[in-house]
């Protein structure tokens, strides 16, 4: 008789260890889903100003699952490679994926850019001033 209590007990105990484990396994799968879905910035476009004094990198930030990343993220850098801003812009496209063909990077001269991002809908234009750090978005 003591013999079977002492199976049951381990047969519960062994149990309870592999829902433990599951539950674990399952809590990373989760977790590295929503990184991957809300947060993983890939790289995607980047330009530098005629001198090389400026950069200016565009990353896709998010993926969605059915039409691509609805956020980008643009950084102004300055030579050293340093982040003097960034700006996060909501893509506009309902069916079509995101892709380079979309943007268009121009320099105005060294310490000027223009950034035009030609959505379905919508066109949305970024200038950014490295001198004075300010920036003018508009949508036309």
């Amino acid at each position: 008789m003591i013999k079977f209590i002492d199976n049951e007990e381990k047969h519960k105990n062994t149990k309870i260890k592999i829902a433990r484990w599951i539950f674990i396994v399952l809590l990373i799968c989760i977790g590295c889903l929503s990184y991957w879905v809300f947060f993983d910035e890939n790289p995607f476009l980047k330009s530098t100003s005629p001198n090389r004094s400026n950069l200016v990198k565009i990353t896709e930030y998010g993926n969605g699952f059915l039409f691509g990343p609805k956020n980008i993220k643009v950084y102004f850098k300055d030579a050293q490679g340093n982040t003097v801003k960034e700006e996060k812009v909501r893509v506009a496209n309902i069916i079509e994926p995101n892709n380079r063909s979309l943007y268009d990077i121009t320099w105005k001269d060294e310490n000027q850019v223009k950034i035009t991002m030609n959505y379905e809908d919508e066109t949305k234009i970024l200038i950014y001033n490295f001198n004075t750090e300010q920036m003018k978005i508009s949508i036309n």
